[in-house]
């Protein structure tokens, strides 16, 4: 036994949280670099190269801090939080129409208070971009779960519990998105509860299906379905074109509804509801987080 593992020679979770959110680090930037070098100055292939080998990358590295620092043999998805139980579709099914639902409860005051606009150009162009779109948005819903709820999330709740490991990660969650264009105090206050409510997600069911399908749906419906900027991201607007007028605290401005007043109120709907449904945990006894780990305190365990 040593600082680094236990009596069974196993890494501690401490040391496995600081190893793998170096490795996340590393991923990300050679991710970045590669998908520069293949895609040049074309924006959507750079999103496709990138987010699919961040994806691909995070995924064989927490493959192998299973195997070697935590001695998982078998089943090291279900470890990572993809668990292919009963009910892992109907999760994720789940999880995307809470979120488009919470877009759309977002989306109305907006409508009514404002000014919202369309602008459509539907074609061939347009056509053949959105399953690429889709992909990406899907893809990169899940890298970011794998980097934020996934193997380093999972090991700090083991180090400090659920509700530091949640702070934390949901302060790095947003902190990831100030780089975005027209980034906000508001937007960052908001991605952070976001964050919670994704984590939130994960706790109650010990599997990544339905915050990665909450993720997904939330995108995919402002950007590709409405046409809004996500996190002040403008790419996924390939056939529908929004606009919203009106004062920054109800539109979000350019940065989107992630940043507005109505956002606050779709999110804390958001983890008010996750708190509370009725939920099956898929994870527990398939990876390696403890089952007795209890959720955070202002979770009410309504699942048995």
């Amino acid at each position: 036994m040593s600082g680094f593992t236990d009596d069974e020679g196993r890494l501690r979770p401490g040391w496995a949280f600081l190893l793998s959110s170096v490795l996340c680090c590393i991923a990300f930037a050679v991710a970045g670099f590669s998908a520069a070098e293949i895609a040049g100055d074309h924006v959507l292939r750079f999103e496709l190269v990138f987010r699919t080998l961040l994806a691909i990358l995070l995924l064989a590295v927490f493959t192998w801090l299973l195997a070697v620092g935590n001695h998982i043999e078998t089943h090291r998805l279900a470890a990572q939080g993809l668990p292919v139980a009963t009910g892992w579709a109907k999760q994720f099914v789940v999880g995307g129409v809470i979120a488009s639902l919470l877009v759309l409860t977002a989306v109305i005051p907006i409508a009514i208070w404002g000014n919202l606009t369309f602008r459509f150009t539907f074609g061939w162009h347009s056509n053949t971009r959105i399953p690429a779109v889709l992909f990406v948005l899907l893809v990169g819903a899940l890298a970011e779960e794998l980097m934020f709820r996934g193997y380093p999330f999972q090991r700090l709740v083991e180090a400090i519990g659920a509700t530091g490991a949640i702070a934390v990660f949901s302060v790095l969650f947003a902190a990831m998105h100030l780089w975005n264009p027209a980034a906000t105090v508001w937007g960052l206050v908001n991605t952070i509860a976001i964050g919670i409510a994704f984590a939130v997600a994960y706790l109650r069911t010990r599997a990544l299906w339905l915050p990665w399908g909450f993720h997904f749906a939330w995108n995919s419906t402002m950007g590709l379905v409405l046409g809004l900027p996500v996190s002040g991201i403008r790419v996924f607007n390939v056939a529908i074109h929004a606009n919203a007028a009106g004062p920054a605290w109800l539109t979000g401005g350019k940065y989107g509804i992630e940043s507005s007043a109505p956002g606050t109120f779709a999110v804390v709907l958001g983890l008010f509801i996750l708190c509370n449904l009725p939920l099956k945990p898929l994870g527990a006894g398939t990876g390696i987080l403890p089952e007795e780990t209890p959720p955070p305190p202002f979770v009410t365990d309504s699942s048995n």
